[in-house]
């Protein structure tokens, strides 16, 4: 494993390749994620309290906590819905919380607009508040006192907003980000493959044939040593998306952390082939860039598939970023491994034509 370690030194001993590598596209990251993805989306609510009593000065203050929360007049409910001034309006009716404490049929009325996305947080949030009230209720068997000491001691009463099952609004700022991630990861992969190309220059590839390696064993050993430096730029990267940014990634972080893995070997499996069939460096680091920015724009690394023409979809299929992107649209969405198996299947295939292209050419040199 002599030619690998030496790969990985000679790699991370360059300050600039690491640097644009590794440090580079995590700072990056960071920055455009930051500018786009926002802590907590802002829910604004719209409250009618017709009651006015604690437990509803409660809520208000819960909701308040939550949301950008305003009183509305009964009279401009439609008003502001139509006008998105909010996305859900809680009217609260007289004699709702005595209702409530008797365990009579108590029903906040809720208006939102059809197929609002935006508004359903809210509602999750004040069915669950007022499913533990009616809970507490019933157990204080109509007592007010004891109604409200429960509210007070509850965990249930002191709920949060699922933000993770809110919107498509999260899901597609993530989308755009991992798409982002990944045009770096297939430009800067070129950067490193091309050791191949600077051992040609320097007729180190041609003295090593002298040496008891076989060019199987030469290859095998580079293309090991760059899949590992790729490992750990998406594992840093990763990090940086779980620890500082806190994007959504699905159900699993595994699950996107392994497509990324697959688009890792895609990844080296072209810079081989592109220092395969290359004659310098700098041939071989502007095609890459520019294969990768034109796969990416196909693909699907700037807009979803949905959002897209049937023709360029169709286009896009023929690439494997389309593959991978689509597999990162599936898990977005909370579909699990098994769905995007065959996204992998066919990552990898593209892989083995691109590594079978670098591999040929090599043993072409050989003879």
């Amino acid at each position: 494993m002599t030619i690998l370690f030496n790969n990985l030194r000679r790699i991370f001993k360059n300050k600039l390749q690491v640097l644009v590598i590794i440090i580079l596209p995590a700072i990056l990251l960071l920055l455009v994620s930051t500018s786009i993805i926002a802590t907590r989306p802002i829910l604004n609510i719209g409250l009618v309290d017709l009651d006015k009593t604690d437990y509803t000065t409660m809520l208000t203050n819960r909701l308040a906590l939550q949301t950008n929360s305003k009183e509305v007049a009964q009279d401009q409910i439609l008003n502001e819905l139509f006008n998105s001034k909010v996305d859900y309006v809680v009217v609260l009716d007289k004699g709702f919380t005595e209702k409530l404490i008797k365990g009579e049929d108590a029903e906040a009325k809720g208006y939102y607009l059809k197929d609002s996305i935006q508004s359903l947080p809210v509602q999750y949030y004040v069915d669950s508040y007022f499913s533990s009230a009616k809970r507490i209720a019933q157990a204080s068997g109509g007592d007010e006192q004891r109604f409200y000491e429960g509210l007070k001691s509850s965990n249930d009463a002191d709920l949060q907003l699922d933000y993770k099952v809110l919107t498509g609004v999260e899901r597609q700022k993530s989308y755009f980000t991992l798409g982002v991630f990944l045009e770096i990861i297939l430009m800067t992969t070129v950067m490193f493959t091309t050791l191949i190309l600077t051992d040609k220059g320097n007729k180190t590839f041609f003295r090593t044939l002298t040496a008891p390696v076989s060019i199987r064993n030469y290859m095998f050993q580079n293309i090991l040593s760059f899949l590992l430096v790729s490992v750990i730029q998406v594992t840093i990267v990763f990090m940086a998306f779980k620890g500082l940014i806190g994007i959504y990634m699905g159900n699993s972080l595994l699950n996107m952390f392994l497509l990324f893995l697959t688009a890792s070997v895609l990844s080296v499996s072209m810079g081989v082939a592109l220092s395969s069939i290359s004659k310098s460096v700098l041939q071989a680091s502007f095609a890459g860039m520019f294969i990768a920015f034109v796969m990416g724009l196909i693909g699907g690394c700037l807009w979803e598939h949905e959002t897209a023409s049937v023709l360029l979809n169709t286009i896009g299929k023929f690439t494997p970023v389309y593959w991978i992107m689509d597999g990162v649209s599936k898990l977005l969405k909370d579909q699990g491994l098994f769905a995007i198996s065959g996204n992998i299947l066919i990552i990898l295939l593209f892989a083995m034509v691109f590594f079978f292209l670098g591999t040929w050419k090599k043993e072409d040199i050989a003879k």
